[in-house]
């Protein structure tokens, strides 16, 4: 369930301090300069060598990393969905939905939704409603590969407790993965944000969670099963109903 209307999903602060007026997230302005210095220092010293396919093969390999950098740091422009149903905090395939007692921020029964982040997708991550941030934790864990249950209760994981503007407390998580190895999240507790937020990322591959809890008294229903596309700031994650 994906809709387009009118709202910009960068609408906050510091949105457009990436590359190309964001079109490249300000979360990776680090290492894409870094990249595009070394594959432009490392083209240019093999013009001294004489072996032609050498040459053109090293090209090549500075030139794909290069590419590879740019396509992993893009940060398409999306607008959000009419509505103050939560959308999805990342770009991904939904690799679970299942039902938890959660007492770190939510404290109650919620609906928790996994998402598995490739290295080929969008990798920024995405503020699901309207709301104030209320908790913030990093918790230093391990580095395994992502797509494994375990990962959510060894890896590396930093939690953003959000009230949305209705009262509802939503819990998400950065996961680091197997070749993630930088969670990026500049959030303040106290700060007001914006449904479709480009608030963080992680870098390289990783997984994103979600803990959605019962609003007065209605639990929330997910419109995602397990093997779902979804895509951040834009598809729909569920709704609250009888």
């Amino acid at each position: 369930m994906e809709t387009e209307v009118s709202e910009t999903t960068s609408g906050n602060r510091s949105s457009a301090r990436g590359w190309f007026g964001n079109r490249l997230t300000r979360h990776g302005t680090p290492v894409i300069a870094w990249i595009t210095f070394f594959c432009v220092a490392g083209s240019l010293s093999l013009i001294l060598l004489q072996n032609e396919q050498i040459r053109i093969g090293g090209w090549a390999l500075f030139g794909g990393l290069w590419l590879f950098c740019l396509n992993f740091f893009r940060n398409p422009c999306r607008v959000a969905p009419e509505g103050d149903q939560p959308i999805s905090p990342a770009d991904g395939k939904v690799i679970g939905v299942d039902v938890v007692d959660d007492e770190n921020y939510v404290d109650g029964q919620a609906v928790r939704i996994h998402i598995f982040l490739s290295v080929f997708n969008v990798h920024v991550n995405r503020i699901p409603v309207d709301g104030e941030i209320e908790h913030l934790r990093y918790i230093p864990g391990e580095f395994r590969n992502a797509v494994g249950a375990e990962a959510r209760e060894v890896n590396e994981r930093q939690e953003i407790g959000l009230r949305s503007t209705s009262g509802v407390p939503i819990l998400v998580r950065q996961i680091a993965g197997l070749i993630a190895r930088r969670i990026v999240c500049p959030l303040e507790v106290g700060e007001s944000v914006k449904r479709g937020f480009d608030f963080g990322m992680i870098r390289f591959g990783s997984q994103t969670e979600i803990i959605i809890p019962a609003r007065d008294g209605v639990a929330f229903k997910s419109a995602v099963k397990v093997g779902d596309k979804v895509h951040g700031g834009k598809t729909v994650l569920g709704d609250w109903v009888e």
